[in-house]
């Protein structure tokens, strides 16, 4: 029998419950806006990165999801988790089976050190969830590793509408606001540009596998081949069609409840969002200006040359165009 869905766990819940108060408190007295910078900045600190895996060595039996937020983590576990149960997986919530070591506040989702899960999978495989960059991931030869890299223009937006649903803030805190969030030193497209960088530095090893999110969407089939050969796992074609059906949009929209975030006290039920929002690339015009998009284009470009990265980012995503200069005003004496 699997176990009950984490997030239903009052203990596992409660730092970020103690986070979701102090926005309620600062929504009430008009500081909403620099309440969400505070924990923004809590829940990506380098202390915290450094305590998820502290004292985890991998083995053959785990695949690391680790992609950045808002980049189709939800979708890489659902993908790995039924390879590994060649396209049968059941659960009641996917934290059920995949832990998650650097989920926000410090507290753990899952049990890492357990590995009955790896026994009971068919392939002997088990997957754990992280956000964190290579820095902070414990590696091994014998381990799978498996990200997905986004154009941040659509993370910005995209984490805006999902952590402004969780906390209740979307009525308090403007897409203008999340920007300014985002964009400032040590800030969410700062994180981007490290995460993705170190990962495109991993790219040529076999156990290591890079994909574009918006290639993935283009061609779901041959990217699950991809990640299924880089597992180690071969499937029948019944077997590759059923994890190609569970790992679509529509299958996962219709067991929402199955990759659901929790509901913080506090806040409604109507603005829990949902984990799959829209899944598409290349709409971040929906939310951003066009100058905001180039900023975002600039921002990570020069974050990436600055850490010696040749991740070909104009050649990934739809660059915004830089506005032409004014035109000289001329004059007819």
């Amino acid at each position: 029998m699997e176990p009950e869905n984490p997030f239903a766990s009052r203990a596992s819940l409660f730092p970020l419950t103690a986070a979701n108060v102090m926005l309620q408190l600062g929504k009430r007295v008009g500081l909403a806006k620099p309440m969400v910078g505070a924990v923004l900045g809590r829940m990506l600190s380098p202390e915290a990165k450094a305590r998820a895996f502290s004292g985890y060595a991998p083995s053959k039996h785990d695949v690391f999801a680790a992609v950045f937020a808002k980049s189709g983590t939800n979708w890489m576990m659902q993908i790995a988790q039924q390879i590994a149960h060649h396209g049968a997986a059941e659960f009641p919530h996917i934290h059920a089976v995949v832990p998650w070591p650097d989920a926000p506040g410090g507290r753990a989702v899952g049990d890492l050190w357990e590995d009955s899960k790896a026994t009971n999978s068919p392939t002997g495989l088990r997957v754990i969830k992280t956000h964190l960059e290579t820095e902070y991931v414990p590696y091994s030869e014998e381990a799978r590793y498996l990200t997905v890299i986004r154009d941040p223009k659509e993370v910005l937006v995209s984490s805006y509408y999902f952590l402004g649903g969780i906390f209740g803030v979307l009525r308090h805190i403007t897409i203008d606001d999340w920007f300014e969030f985002t964009m400032r030193p040590e800030g969410l497209m700062e994180h981007w540009a490290v995460h993705s960088a170190s990962f495109w530095d991993w790219r040529d090893r076999p156990n290591v596998l890079v994909l574009n999110y918006g290639e993935i969407l283009e061609s779901p089939a041959s990217s699950i081949e991809l990640v299924s050969k880089t597992m180690g796992v071969s499937l029948t074609s019944q077997q590759l069609d059923a994890v190609i059906e569970r790992s679509s949009f529509a299958y996962m929209r219709a067991h929402e409840a199955q990759f659901a975030p929790p509901r913080m006290p506090f806040t409604r039920e109507r603005d829990r969002p949902k984990m799959v929002r829209r899944g598409q690339a290349g709409d971040s015009g929906e939310a951003l200006s066009e100058t905001q998009q180039r900023q975002v284009d600039e921002r990570c470009r020069t974050t990436l040359e600055k850490l010696g990265s040749n991740f070909p980012y104009a050649q990934t995503f739809e660059v915004a165009h830089r506005e032409p200069p004014p035109r000289a005003e001329i004059r007819l004496s």
